[in-house]
């Protein structure tokens, strides 16, 4: 039986830290046991690895573990910093397959964060549109950490990230929304000659379109599931070609149908008691519009269109309300309201289109008005009770009596609520051009 003793322990050594040159060894931690005859020895702690480059530490010589994330039009690179080693950038090359040819891609600094990133939307590190990246291919990247005297990580021991682009998909152009469940889809593509597509929520069920050719545009009409307001219409498109398959493309966008209407031109301000609307009329099954929402149950439906007149404003001079109410495709019914004032005409405007001298040789001229009317009429005479009204348009045709010599037009305005004032503006008709 071995009798009970200390065993004496000397010092360790530490092998001073390794810049990123990699291949240099982990320092080890040596623990050597003194005893001669009936002594005895303990066995060494782990190794304590101050080299994160070393090939033979945990990190297999490659402690930076690059990700490459595929995003919507660019590539976002991310790696891990490792500090206090002398690394003052890093050089990020890329590739189209894992066994290069390798090219150059950019140098990022160094920082005191734990990780860095690196944003690819192009070939070569261009600022280029994210179109720039062609979809249904590969892209590789690597990376090596520098010091300050240009030492580099060995790049036998750099991990490669690969990223597997699906087919470039657009859903309405891009639009950041859906009024509609018929929805155009835009999908271009550089391999595969065949479309796999798949609505979600479950993506259950795929229908085949022919590819476009590479680089072109193929596309596509779908019709979505009915759906509720904010919920979202999914799409994930596969380009194959016989054993070719490429990675899944994944999109959405958010359902909000809520046509907002309003008169037609713009304003709030009214001519007439039967106003024109302006209606965003996609995915817009029918409408119905009322003075008062109560009115809306027992109003009748139109279909859906981009523009419609009705008679909604009263005799009231004040601020009146117009409620619509439409239901979509989708199976949603949206409920808005807009107030419309009558014009009364007391800011309506007239002048002629003439020179500063106001000075003309022809005796056919132009007006411009301003105003929310619906008849206007004019004459060379103060009193305007013979003049014919005529429809309002925001310019007058002019033509003045043959005499040469200065004369004042009066014009007058109405519409369902107001007549303006008269007003004037004066032209001096002689018999040849200043």
């Amino acid at each position: 039986m071995l009798r009970d003793f200390a065993c004496a322990v000397r010092p360790r050594r530490r092998r001073p830290a390794a810049s990123v040159r990699l291949g240099l060894a982990a320092a080890v931690l040596l623990v050597v046991v003194a005893g001669g005859p009936g002594g005895c020895e303990r066995a060494p702690q782990p190794p304590v690895w101050n080299n994160p480059f070393d090939p033979a530490g945990p990190w297999g010589g490659d402690p930076l573990e690059l990700v490459a994330i595929a995003g919507a039009g660019d590539i976002t690179l991310t790696w891990r910093q490792p500090q206090g080693l002398g690394i003052v950038s890093y050089a990020i090359s890329r590739a189209d397959d894992g066994d290069g040819p390798w090219s150059s891609l950019d140098l990022v600094d160094h920082t005191a964060e734990q990780h860095n990133f690196y944003v690819f939307d192009g070939p070569d590190g261009e600022d280029l549109q994210p179109t720039d990246l062609e979809p249904t291919r590969e892209y590789w990247f690597r990376i090596q950490a520098l010091d300050a005297r240009d030492n580099a990580s060995l790049v036998d021991y750099a991990t490669p990230a690969r990223v597997d682009l699906g087919p470039r998909v657009l859903l309405n152009d891009g639009a950041a929304t859906l009024a509609s469940r018929f929805v155009t889809m835009k999908v271009v593509v550089s391999h595969g000659t065949t479309l796999r597509v798949a609505l979600g929520p479950d993506y259950a069920t795929e229908s085949t379109y022919p590819a476009a050719a590479a680089g072109d545009t193929a596309v596509i009409a779908l019709e979505a599931p009915r759906a509720a307001q904010g919920d979202s219409v999914g799409v994930r498109v596969i380009a194959t070609d016989g054993a070719f398959t490429s990675a899944p493309t994944r999109t959405k966008t958010r359902i909000d149908f809520s046509p907002d209407f309003g008169l037609l031109g713009g304003g709030t301000l009214a001519a007439s008691r039967t106003v024109s609307l302006a209606i965003p009329a996609t995915g817009v099954v029918q409408m119905r519009f009322v003075k008062s929402l109560a009115d809306t149950q027992n109003a009748p439906w139109v279909p859906g269109a981009a523009t419609h007149a009705q008679e909604l404003l009263g005799t009231g001079v004040e601020a009146q309300d117009i409620w619509g109410q439409f239901d979509g495709d989708f199976g949603i019914r949206h409920t808005a309201r807009i107030t419309v004032t009558p014009d009364l005409l007391t800011a309506a405007s007239f002048r002629l289109l003439l020179p500063t001298d106001h000075f003309t040789a022809t005796s056919a001229i132009r007006g411009v008005l301003t105003g929310e009317a619906t008849q206007v009429r004019w004459s060379e005479s103060p009193d305007l009770a013979s003049a014919p009204w005529v429809a309002y348009q925001d310019t007058l045709d002019i033509v003045l009596s043959p005499e040469f010599e200065r004369k004042t037009v009066y014009v007058q305005m109405r519409n369902d609520w107001r007549s303006s004032p008269v007003l004037s503006d004066y032209v001096v008709l002689g018999r040849t051009a200043r």
